[in-house]
């Protein structure tokens, strides 16, 4: 069965299986990364909005708790955007705790955090997962393109004032890192300092895995990377998807469309979750490309299955 606000578990390296809950729209976001996995955004927004009804959220969520066998390990509220613009996040993240005890994780680009209801919100989470890219307003505008009033200072200071008033949620910032972009030592200097002042729980460092938003956007070197996380005093690495298993009598095609809606997989992926599960992966491969939904791309020397209403780059 398919649901409009609940899809997944998506299996994450560093959160484990992943049940995830949408409040918005896909492709709502006050944002534009040139490095979104999802393309460019379609609906650029920085109004906080009740996009759908908070009831009919849980109600699907209860639902579909009772199925997914074994329990996720987060209830991860993300979306295809940024779910801080869903007006009433406090009362859906008291609404999914009144379900269940799994723990709770927001995923944000940190933009609203500005906002002292915003904060209080995600205070409400057992683990709030922001962004932090930029050193400056210059880098800061040519990365995230946000929309008019999102200015770098207010989105640096928005995350030192969570980081300091938080009392219940425990804080992971990460770092996309890109090749000529943002990768340089004085960047990494200025977004040291930054850190230094938030002390986040975890920090990550990540380079695009999948196909950005705009093709000009390139990894760094493995060593890049390394250099980068020492610097920052950040984990390794663990953004891959990891691999997850196919539920007796599901169409696996189905079932891969859904996750390949929100994150792109490799081809390799596929066939490692197929052939876990003892599928042929050939058949199931040749149907996934014929399907309309999607497109397939090459990035890095690795063949991506991706959504085909993605926002595209210029060549």
């Amino acid at each position: 069965m398919s649901y409009r606000f609940i899809y997944g578990p998506v299996p994450s390296r560093r959160l484990g299986r992943s049940l995830g809950i949408s409040p918005i729209p896909d492709k709502t976001c006050n944002y534009s990364c040139i490095y979104c996995m999802l393309g460019r955004t379609d609906h650029f927004s920085n109004e906080r909005r009740r996009f759908y009804s908070t009831q009919d959220i849980l109600a699907e969520l209860g639902d579909v708790l009772p199925h997914v066998v074994p329990a996720p390990d987060y209830l991860s509220i993300v979306g295809n955007g940024e779910p801080t613009l869903y007006l009433h996040l406090d009362e859906l993240i008291d609404g999914v705790h009144s379900l269940s005890d799994i723990p709770v994780v927001v995923f944000t680009n940190g933009a609203l955090l500005s906002d002292p209801a915003v904060r209080a919100a995600l205070d409400r989470a057992e683990l709030v997962f922001a962004s932090f890219n930029a050193s400056d307003d210059r880098l800061f505008r040519r990365i995230n393109r946000p929309c008019p009033g999102i200015t770098y200072e207010t989105a640096r200071q928005g995350l030192v004032d969570f980081a300091r008033t938080r009392r219940h949620s425990r804080l992971w910032v990460s770092m996309m890192l890109m090749e000529g972009i943002n990768d340089s030592p004085d960047v990494l200097e200025e977004v040291r300092r930054t850190l230094e002042e938030v002390r986040p729980d975890r920090v990550f460092v990540d380079t695009p895995v999948r196909p950005p938003a705009e093709s000009f956007v390139r990894p760094v070197s493995p060593q890049a990377l390394t250099q980068a996380q020492a610097v920052l005093g950040a984990c390794a690495s663990g953004s891959e998807m990891g691999s997850f298993p196919l539920s007796p009598g599901e169409d696996p095609v189905e079932t891969l469309a859904e996750v390949c809606m929100r994150h792109p997989m490799r081809a390799d992926q596929i066939e490692e979750v197929l052939a876990t599960a003892g599928i042929d992966p050939l058949p199931v491969l040749a149907r996934l490309r014929a399907d309309t939904r999607f497109i397939v791309e090459e990035y890095g020397g690795q063949v991506f299955f991706l959504a085909r209403e993605r926002g595209r780059s210029v060549p």
